[in-house]
């Protein structure tokens, strides 16, 4: 083969190469461009919403859940935009708890709600750092803060479930909650039932037992409870001012705030970065 016959067709691999990336670009841009449309109307919700701009949110974020998952691969927005918009997205969770209950979500109606506030507004807090412009060192100390904010959340909320159960008297009508923040597994083993006669009555054991309850968090840490023990249940630390402490978090780390610390030197920073939780 001559050396133009090679140069040949090099040049025209080069060619159909750059064609190939230029349109996969092109595509993409496209495919960012129509995504962008799709969720700009979000941005139209912010703060406190009423009831009818609840409603409109609830149906524009059910509609886009129910798009084909291979649909949505296509149609994704750039990192720091995906950011943006859980962080925009997340407080709008936090302002408006009744966001949970609409559509067909699936908290169930006797859902303390009060923790997940609390939740999604340390999800928007950590969005948001990650959209600062800071050195990678500060913004990981910022994150890992607001990771053991969370940690100490659903802790909270797991020992005031299990404190729930082990004060109810036993044989209580009080219902449980179907549903509580922080736990991802429950089982009870150990408990005496009433024992049914040949004859159709009923025996209730010598001794009734309301038996052991075991409970798994996110973090994947294991509670076990013996409801039949004298021993109190500790919570760790106050629930009311533990939901204080993120609230004032939350409204002291405004956009505004975290651009301040970014223009900040390196050490007055991590003065502030602790000062700011030192109190938390």
């Amino acid at each position: 083969m001559s050396r133009k016959w090679i140069i040949g067709i090099s040049l025209l691999v080069v060619l159909v190469v750059s064609v190939g990336l230029f349109y996969l670009q092109t595509q993409r841009q496209k495919n960012i461009e129509k995504t962008r449309e799709i969720f700009a109307p979000l941005y139209a919700f912010s703060g406190r919403l009423t009831p009818e701009q609840q409603k409109e949110f609830s149906e524009f974020t059910t509609s886009i859940m129910n798009v084909q998952p291979d649909a949505r691969k296509e149609f994704m927005l750039p990192e720091r935009e995906q950011l943006a918009l859980e962080a925009h997205t997340m407080t709008l969770y936090r302002d408006n708890p009744e966001l949970l209950f609409m559509g067909h979500g699936p908290f169930p109606n006797d859902t303390d709600i009060e923790p997940y506030r609390r939740h999604y507004g340390i999800i928007a807090l950590i969005a948001k750092t990650k959209l600062v412009d800071f050195p990678a060192s500060s913004r990981s100390v910022m994150i890992q803060h607001l990771e053991e904010l969370s940690k100490r959340l659903v802790t909270n909320s797991v020992e005031s479930y299990l404190m729930m159960i082990r004060t109810t008297p036993p044989g209580s009508s009080k219902k449980f909650p179907k549903l509580t923040f922080g736990v991802v597994s429950q089982e009870g083993s150990g408990e005496i039932y009433p024992i049914f006669q040949e004859d159709g009555s009923v025996k209730m054991p010598d001794e009734p037992k309301r038996g052991v309850v075991h409970l798994t968090d996110y973090y994947g840490n294991e509670y076990t409870v013996d409801l039949d023990s004298p021993t109190d249940i500790d919570i760790t630390e106050d629930t009311v001012e533990l939901y204080a402490k993120i609230d004032r978090l939350f409204e002291k780390l405004t956009d505004e705030e975290l651009q301040r610390l970014s223009t900040l030197s390196k050490t007055e920073r991590t003065v502030a970065i602790d000062k700011l939780f030192s109190s938390l």
